[in-house]
């Protein structure tokens, strides 16, 4: 009889562990090893202004990403968002809105020869009749620093204060071959992000 008790006792903390580690790991930030992945060696890396955290990077060859379905893509945008709320950088819009992007092929810095911006801005509001914006644009060559851009209300404000959240694509070539890196980032008008 002891030793079911034990045996009992033994199977209860142990899922009792697998438990708690599972909720770690659920309610935890994204890792830093698995906040950018790369293709073929090809890898950005952004720098959001003004934060510390890193943004959720997925890098793509254009050719697989533009094959991809709409539930792929969508499990790309969950992806680039977060896990947990504070998981991606704020943008700050009272101060230099901007962000950062430099390039390596084979872990050596690479300039793009061609290189544009799309960002998607997620209306913060209910009653903003246009959910969805598009904007294109292109980015600044800031020399060894890489490109930046910078940001601006795309959503109307209907509150004094207000978040949106910037699906930002950048397409580029380099050596010939186009690649399209991702990530997600919330600007606003407050004094912390």
């Amino acid at each position: 009889m002891r030793k079911k008790i034990l045996i009992a006792l033994g199977i209860l903390f142990a899922a009792g562990v697998a438990f708690a580690a599972f909720l770690s790991y659920a309610f935890s930030p994204t890792p830093d090893f698995r906040r950018n992945e790369t293709v073929d060696g090809m890898r950005m890396d952004a720098v959001v202004a003004w934060d510390e955290r890193k943004p959720i990077i997925r890098t793509f060859k254009e050719k697989d990403y533009l094959a991809l379905t709409e539930n792929q893509l969508a499990k790309v945008r969950d992806t680039i968002d977060g896990r947990i709320e504070g998981d991606i950088p704020w943008l700050p819009l009272n101060k230099d809105p901007r962000f950062f992007c430099q390039f390596e092929k084979d872990d050596k810095p690479v300039k793009p020869e061609k290189i544009s911006l799309k960002i998607i801005a997620h209306a913060s509001h209910y009653d903003d009749p246009e959910k969805t914006r598009i904007i294109t644009d292109v980015l600044k060559d800031e020399g060894d620093l890489g490109y930046s851009y910078t940001t601006k209300r795309y959503s109307r404000q209907y509150e004094k204060y207000f978040l949106e959240y910037l699906q930002v694509e950048i397409r580029y070539t380099v050596g010939g071959e186009n690649y399209i890196s991702t990530f997600g980032t919330f600007q606003g008008n407050g004094d912390d992000g």
